[in-house]
């Protein structure tokens, strides 16, 4: 189990790593992210993803997608932005979840309880 959730397999495995390493580059990317354009403000937004400061990715993605003039970037730029978004089942579901509670609570408290 601890084998799936390491990092290496995250990212592309163990020879992934090796021919990362073989080729220079210091840090494997993200799988996602390995067909990305090498741009500098991009690759700042990466190393911040990579990082876990998603709030920096939410506010400089879209402000790199904006000004920059390669499509190429703008689009690697709005599909990171993408990446820290919600998954759009889980909003469904989680939506769902508070409607049943509603409709529960409100059948519960709108009904006679019969008591000892």
């Amino acid at each position: 189990m601890a084998a799936i959730v390491s990092g290496d397999l995250r990212w592309g495995g163990a020879a992934g790593n090796a021919s990362l390493v073989a080729r220079g580059e210091s840090s494997p990317k993200p799988r996602f992210a390995r067909a990305f354009p090498k741009d500098a403000e991009l690759d700042a937004l990466l190393a911040a993803f990579e990082a876990g400061d998603y709030a920096r990715v939410r506010v400089e993605a879209p402000a790199l997608a904006l000004k920059t003039e390669d499509e190429e970037v703008r689009r690697a730029a709005r599909e990171l932005r993408k990446r820290i978004d919600p998954d759009p089942l889980s909003l469904i579901l989680m939506g769902i979840a508070a409607l049943l509670l509603l409709v529960l609570s409100g059948y519960y408290w709108t009904h006679k309880q019969i008591g000892p």
